[in-house]
């Protein structure tokens, strides 16, 4: 395996924090085809732009991982988090008012047996732990020092 594509901290092994970035960009990618596929052709800006925002995360989070470089991670993660906070709300109002009205449901189309918007919520909100993790974790645990 090449290894020259990995992302490589001090150490010469991958960066425990930009592979979670990477791990979100990924989710956030997964999200954008499942919305393609399912007919949500207005959500595929939003999760290209989450899986560009994590992968550019995931340089910016490599050693040394100190002064603006850190601000700006933790400024994505508090970004990430009052987005995940939006879409919870849009979903509780939708779900307590416009849920009910308009034409019957018709059954959904579902990927691998779960229907679109579970991707959706598991890019939106395990991506967001994810970039948490990767902007506030411990030094300790994730760079190994």
């Amino acid at each position: 395996m090449d290894r020259s594509l990995l992302p490589v901290g001090s150490a010469g092994v991958a960066s425990r924090r930009a592979v979670l970035c990477l791990a979100a960009s990924a989710l956030a990618a997964l999200a954008a085809v499942t919305s393609s596929l399912d007919g949500d052709v207005d959500l595929v800006p939003f999760f290209v732009g989450l899986t560009f925002v994590a992968g550019l995360l995931a340089t910016v989070v490599q050693p040394p991982f100190s002064g603006s470089r850190r601000a700006f991670a933790r400024l994505v993660a508090v970004a990430w988090v009052l987005l995940a906070v939006f879409i919870g709300g849009l979903l509780v109002m939708y779900q307590l008012g416009w849920g009910g009205s308009g034409p019957l449901p018709v059954p959904e189309a579902t990927y691998l047996g779960l229907p679109a918007v579970v991707y959706h919520l598991v890019a939106a909100y395990l991506g967001c732990a994810l970039v948490v993790v990767a902007a506030f974790g411990s030094p300790a645990r994730l760079d190994g020092g």
